[in-house]
Formats: C-alpha cells, sequence, structure tokens
C-alpha cells in the first residue's frame, strides 16, 4: 500500500505549521533511506503537490527515497477536496497541517492547536468559518490524530468533542537552526547594535500579543534595550496594530541566515504569545545559546520547561516589570539560562518526532516494524525521553 502526504504545504509560505510539515517528512526519508526493513514496511511514499512554479520547483527537498508527484491546475482547498483524494485514494493519506480532503477514509491527520476555536478573532472571517467546518468533520473521519503537545491534544480534545488520548504526541523541534547559515551582519544590516536589542518573532496576528508587548516595552521607559519584531501578516489572519519608534524596530519577514545571525545577536528573546500548541521560536532561541523570557500560558511550560523567564502575557504591568528584569538579570543568571535552555531543547529532535510519527503510523500498515528507538507510544512522548547533541548555528 502506498502512503502518501499532503504536499500542500510546499506551496505555502513557511511558518511553524509548515515547518513542522518539511522537518518531519525530511527526517522520515532519512529514516525510511537508511533501514531498509522500514521501507519494506511503508512501501511507497509519495509527496503529492499541486503543480508548482518555477521558483517553487527550484525549492523542492532533495529527498533520498520519498518522491515527489505534483499533479493538477488548482490550489489551496480546492485542490486538497479534489486532486489530492483523487491521487491519493487508494493509500493511506497523511495530512500534516491542519486540513484534507474530507472523503479519504483512511487518512492521518495533524492538528496543531485549537486557535481557530478559541480565539476566532484572530483570523479572517473566511479562514476561521471554513476551518471551524472542516476541522471536527475531518476528525471524526480521521483513521489517526495527531498533535504537537498534550496541552493541544486536550483543547483539541475538548473543541472537537474527541477523547484526548485519541491524539499521538509528535512535536516540533528545534535542531534546524543549527544548519542554517547565519548572516554575522545581519544586526548591522538593519542599523542595530549587536547585543543591544531583545527580539520577538511571530506573525502579526492578534494571538500572538505583538502589541500589548510593545506597549509593555514603551511603558518600561527609555534607558531599556530596544525591541525588534521579526514576522510577517499573512491575510489568512488578523492583524495587530503595531508602530515604529526609536526604541521599537518593525522588521518584517527576513531569510532564515538574517533571523540566525539576529538570534545570535540579541541580549535575550522575548515570546508574548497567548495561546500555543507548542511555540518553535523560543525553542530556537534556546538552541543558539539565547536566553528566552516567555509568557507562561496555554502549551509553552510544557515545551520549556523551567529554562526561561516567566510572565503573564494578559498582565500589561507584569510585562513590563519582566522585561526590567530580563534585562537586569545578573552574568550568572544569564549562563544559568542559557544553559538551562540549551539542555531544554536539545531533548527535541526531528528524528524523535518522526520515530513517533512512524509509531503513529504502525497501526494502519500491519504489525510494526522493529524497534528504531523505544518510542513506541507517541501518545506518551514527552521531552524528557529524548536527547541529541547539540552544536552551535553554522
Amino acid at each position: 500500500m502506498t502512503l502518501y502526504i499532503n504536499g500542500r504545504f510546499l506551496t505555502q509560505p513557511l511558518s511553524g505549521v509548515q515547518r513542522f510539515a518539511h522537518e518531519i517528512v525530511k527526517a522520515l526519508d532519512g529514516l525510511l533511506a537508511d533501514d531498509g526493513s522500514l521501507r519494506k514496511h511503508f512501501g511507497r511514499v509519495v509527496v503529492v503537490t499541486p503543480f508548482l512554479s518555477e521558483a517553487e520547483r527550484a525549492q523542492y527537498p532533495r529527498y533520498r527515497v520519498i518522491e515527489i508527484h505534483p499533479t493538477g491546475a488548482s490550489r489551496g482547498h480546492v485542490w486538497e477536496q479534489s486532486r489530492l483524494y483523487q491521487v491519493s485514494k487508494t493509500g493511506i493519506l497523511l495530512s500534516l497541517c491542519n486540513s484534507g480532503p474530507l472523503a479519504h477514509d483512511r487518512h492521518v491527520v495533524a492538528f496543531h492547536d485549537a486557535h481557530v476555536f478559541e480565539m476566532p478573532e484572530a483570523f479572517s472571517t473566511r479562514y476561521q468559518r471554513w476551518h471551524r467546518f472542516l476541522r471536527p468533520r475531518l476528525a471524526r473521519r480521521a483513521r489517526q490524530l495527531i498533535t504537537v503537545s498534550h496541552y493541544s491534544a486536550q483543547s483539541l480534545g475538548g473543541w472537537l468533542d474527541i477523547d484526548q488520548a485519541a491524539f499521538s504526541i509528535v512535536p516540533n523541534a528545534a535542531e534546524h537552526i543549527l544548519s542554517v547559515e547565519a548572516n554575522p551582519s545581519a544586526a548591522q544590516a538593519h542599523g542595530l547594535t549587536p547585543g543591544g536589542y531583545f527580539l520577538t518573532v511571530g506573525n502579526q496576528s492578534p494571538n500572538k500579543n505583538l502589541s500589548w508587548l510593545v506597549d509593555a516595552h514603551r511603558s518600561a521607559g527609555p534607558g531599556l534595550l530596544k525591541l525588534v519584531v521579526v514576522g510577517d501578516a499573512p491575510p489568512a489572519l488578523g492583524q495587530a496594530s503595531l508602530q515604529e519608534s526609536d526604541t521599537v524596530r518593525i522588521l518584517g519577514r527576513v531569510t532564515d541566515g538574517d533571523l540566525c545571525g539576529l538570534l545570535l545577536g540579541s541580549a535575550g528573546f522575548v515570546f508574548p504569545s497567548l495561546n500555543e500548541g507548542f511555540g518553535i521560536p523560543p525553542l530556537e532561541a534556546m538552541q543558539l545559546g539565547v536566553p528566552v523570557l516567555s509568557s507562561n500560558t496555554t502549551a509553552m511550560p510544557e515545551v520549556l520547561g523551567d529554562a526561561p523567564m516567566w510572565f503573564d502575557p494578559s498582565d500589561s504591568l507584569g510585562m513590563t516589570l519582566a522585561l526590567k528584569r530580563f534585562a537586569a538579570m545578573s552574568s550568572d543568571e544569564r549562563a544559568r539560562r542559557i544553559a538551562k535552555g540549551q539542555a531544554r531543547a536539545a531533548q527535541y529532535s526531528w528524528q524523535a518526532s518522526a520515530e513517533a510519527l512512524i509509531s503513529a503510523l504502525d497501526p494502519l500498515f500491519g504489525s510494526a516494524p522493529r524497534s528504531r528507538s523505544g518510542l513506541s507510544d507517541p501518545k506518551r512522548l514527552s521531552p524528557s525521553s529524548r536527547t541529541k547533541d547539540n552544536s552551535a548555528c553554522a
């Protein structure tokens, strides 16, 4: 039987959801290429995509054994509900990005969070109406459900009226940031002094809470380090109102090399999000040895452990005071935060997550292949059960 992978993510801008799909499929390809018995167990694996432009084809991943099959001139949900279904209906379909064809009866679906139910104002009307219709129906029909954290399993279970134990936990990771060639002059190129700014990363959705962070930073007074905001404004999401000032820089989307350079040049990373199913950016910062100040809500304590300094993202005064404490860290405390952060980030890896995905897929393919790492139950997968060597950003 063929395993088809919904490759719509190859046509979408890269955010956390698409990052998950890219890295999981890449890691799955590596495991299949290195293990003949595993490859035989799963058979042919094909990423099905819409026909791509020349520029998109140039960005194709170079998989070792997984095939890429472009088909169909349509895009988006129309393509998923029609052409993708037609191509994949004789096999098992894996959809990694919150959507897929409703008609498929052997469908494994990943839902990353319950934001569209919990914070509908963070999305465009068209987006939230469609996804509030689509996701419960996909969930009820799916053969297997995946999500990225135990918090997400709990919140999704409540909104979808499904036992949270039905979700296999396949976490994100952050070691991809180590393969990025950092731009060492990124800070200077944007008129910034290395070590003279805090960095935050997130799209300008109200969920990311960036407007409150900007206000809290302004309230802290002129003595605080500058705040640099990186992230775009996707049209499907509601938009926060952000304004630059002498102390706040808004850079929009930057290249991966610039982002890595900006992280390495920052005095610290701030993550003020109101609601996260996982939260890759602060884990990327930790991976690079950057101390983190994070909101204490939803999945963040589960993902980040005791490494960050915390604050309540709904408390504007508390956020201001936390920024001041963060800026006033002693060198010893800074070193402790960095060490804890790197240790925490090292507990996640895309390979371990791909192995959890394999365990989730096994029941659909008959008897399980030999265990590669002992991670046989992805529902109980936790960061403390995984380790991976760490190194500096390239």
